[in-house]
């Protein structure tokens, strides 16, 4: 998640690793209450042997698919995403130039080799074929297709090379994080009738896409190595050769992914969901114990903070790992029940809460990732941006509204605020939202536009249709797709049905167009009223009226100009010399780009606020659109007003 999070702790000497005693296994089932969340339609049963020295892994695999779709399929793609570290001619690695996330390749290699692949007893490996341009998609033809319904066993033999950490997964010493990491199906997705596999290759800023099912694995390792993965811990036998086979079941999960350490600590605290409790684990190494106090007491109010949110966190375990000093590779990433965390840096001060957010982001990803599972690669915006104006709300809840980031030396600083000033101009980002993640121009403009910018337009939407209603509308959200794989149009029409109108003014021009609100105060003039002076009449009647008093009132024209792409209501407060206040609110309709407010008042305007209380986020300058004036003489205001006029006036002529 945070490129500039480091690990500043000294790890020191740990000395050579020594074995370990065997973990209790759990006594608690996968799922908090029973019955399937959902239709478990790629199951997975793994037997792992971890060669720690080498950082290898030999495995078997046999998936259990299942046609949810109205059509036969004649092939299965499968993502073998760790070849994306293969070589230089990789999608990810030509796209990355050897940087992800302010960290360099160091040229170890990292792979996976897939050896056998049978299907009912057939050896079909080599009929594989590579569909893409490089080898993170691997296809299997089959003898014959799987109907609507039916279901096919695949068995694999497979070797996974793990690289030095760069991208989320591979070793750091003798730290191994292990994501991504064995042959995974792609997903059967579309409308009935018109189904597609969702396989794309490994991109750069892509993550990942997968059907639910559940997970039995196996993972022989060392003594020596401490293990946290994905579900819950059913068996564990000491082996004769210095090795140990723990045994996971992992259910309505779509990944399973697992750490191993020789010097990991751990420990654990309690968060209450409804009648149920979870247990929260953090594994940290001995240099970073105080940080991983933190990272608990975070852990553990994001899941009870979230689960008020949303919907209750559905299993028994949440494991947060915190990657060793030099280990920024795998840190801020998310897995089914289990993430990687980070921000262990030495001026992250009680009150300076990036270790904090870090891990309260990491864990929502168990809800719109891990739970709603949206297709990440084609709309990474429901999972990256969703989830980070839902951690606006949980740290707001946790820590407190104004310094929910930040609340340290009387310096605060609340999350929204943070991320629109660390946002580039929303302007200049070149793509929409709604853009596939592959699709953008770098990996700023994804980051601005998948993460920031949808941040701060459902931070936006919620202060302009109320916080109670979106809020509702976003439980509802969750409760109607979850264990289902929302599209965007899903969202958007769960969203509408909560706050029951329609936003389609909104999602259009935000989601899918590029910009932002730009607004300006244009000109304001406020001149003393008066009786009429003139001529008037015609012929004899005619006359000329050259004074008139003043009738102690004063007349107002307030100008509000939008420069921006997007439209939105928008409060406009008038404050007037006696102290008095105005607020009226501006609603574009169709291209309208400005409005003008007239008045008659017994005080002039001396101050204009538009969006006086920040609600609309979206809004790149921040300084046209507030105006005061001091001057409260009429003298001052006709100077004020013909000094506008003529301002305008010559700038027409000259072409500004």
């Amino acid at each position: 998640l945070l490129a500039a999070a480091t690990v500043a702790a000294c790890g020191g000497d740990l000395g050579p690793p020594r074995p370990r005693p065997a973990p209790t296994p759990d006594t608690v089932a996968p799922l908090l209450e029973g019955g399937a969340r959902s239709p478990r339609l790629a199951s997975y049963a793994i037997d792992a042997r971890l060669d720690a020295s080498a950082r290898r892994i030999e495995a078997t695999e046999t998936l259990t698919w299942t046609n949810s779709g109205t059509s036969a399929v004649d092939a299965l793609p499968f993502h073998l995403y760790m070849n994306a570290f293969k070589n230089e001619d990789s999608v990810f690695m030509q796209e990355s130039h050897g940087h992800h996330r302010n960290v360099e390749f160091t040229e170890h290699w990292g792979w996976i080799d897939v050896t056998s692949v049978k299907i009912a007893g057939a050896e079909l490996h080599d009929q594989v074929r590579w569909p893409g341009p490089d080898e993170t998609v691997m296809e299997v033809p089959l003898a014959a297709p799987v109907g609507p319904g039916e279901s096919i066993a695949v068995e694999l033999t497979f070797t996974t090379q793990l690289p030095e950490v760069f991208a989320r997964t591979g070793y750091k010493g003798a730290f191994l994080m292990i994501g991504q990491w064995f042959p995974k199906i792609g997903v059967r997705t579309g409308p009935p009738g018109a189904e597609r596999w969702a396989c794309a290759p490994f991109h750069l800023d892509s993550e990942f896409f997968a059907d639910f099912g559940t997970y039995d694995v196996r993972l022989t390792v060392p003594t020596t190595h401490v293990v946290a993965a994905t579900g819950v811990l059913t068996d564990t036998t000491d082996n004769p050769d210095g090795t140990r086979t723990l045994t996971y079941r992992a259910e309505d999960v779509h990944d399973f992914a697992w750490m191993a350490d020789p010097y990991m600590q751990v420990i654990s605290g309690q968060a209450k969901v409804g009648d149920h409790t979870v247990e929260v684990r953090v594994y940290h190494r001995p240099a970073q114990a105080a940080f991983a106090r933190r990272h608990l007491a975070a852990g553990i109010g994001a899941i009870e903070t979230f689960s008020r949110l949303l919907i209750p966190y559905p299993w028994p375990i949440m494991t947060v790992i915190d990657p060793p000093v030099g280990a920024d590779g795998a840190a801020g990433m998310e897995y089914p029940t289990l993430v990687t965390t980070a921000g262990d840096s030495w001026w992250a001060r009680d009150g300076i809460r990036l270790p904090e957010y870090v891990t309260i982001h990491e864990i929502g990803h168990n809800w719109f990732q891990g739970m709603l599972a949206s297709n990440e690669v084609e709309e990474a915006w429901l999972d990256e941006g969703v989830n980070d104006w839902a951690d606006g709300e949980v740290i707001a809840e946790l820590y407190g509204d104004r310094g929910g980031l930040v609340d340290w030396l009387g310096i605060q600083v609340e999350l929204h605020r943070a991320m629109r000033a660390a946002a580039a101009p929303l302007a200049s980002v070149p793509s929409p939202i709604a853009t596939a993640s592959w699709a953008f121009v770098d990996a700023d403009a994804y980051g601005d536009a998948t993460y920031r910018k949808t941040e701060l337009a459902l931070k936006t939407l919620e202060n302009l249709v109320g916080r109670d209603t979106f809020l509702a509308a976003m439980k509802g959200y969750a409760t109607t797709w979850a264990f289902r794989h929302p599209t965007g149009r899903d969202f958007f029409a769960a969203v509408e049905q909560g706050v029951g109108r329609d936003l389609a003014w909104f999602w259009g021009p935000v989601f899918y167009g590029t910009g932002s609100v730009d607004w300006s105060v244009r000109e304001v003039a406020c001149l003393p009223r008066h009786d009429a002076r003139g001529v008037f009449g015609t012929g004899d009647a005619r006359r000329v009226v050259a004074a008139t008093p003043d009738t102690g009132t004063y007349a107002c024209a307030v100008t509000i100009v939008n420069h921006g792409t997007i439209s939105v209501p928008v409060d406009v407060e008038l404050r007037f010399a006696d102290g008095t206040s105005l607020r009226q609110t501006w609603t574009p309709r169709g291209e309208g780009k400005w409005t003008r407010f007239e008045l008659e008042r017994s005080s002039p305007v001396v101050e204009v606020a538009v969006d006086p209380e920040g609600r609309v986020l979206l809004s790149d300058n921040l300084l046209d659109d507030h105006v005061r004036l001091h001057d409260d003489s009429a003298a001052a205001w006709r100077a004020a007003a013909r000094l506008t006029f003529w301002t305008h006036s010559a700038m027409q002529v000259v072409g500004l």
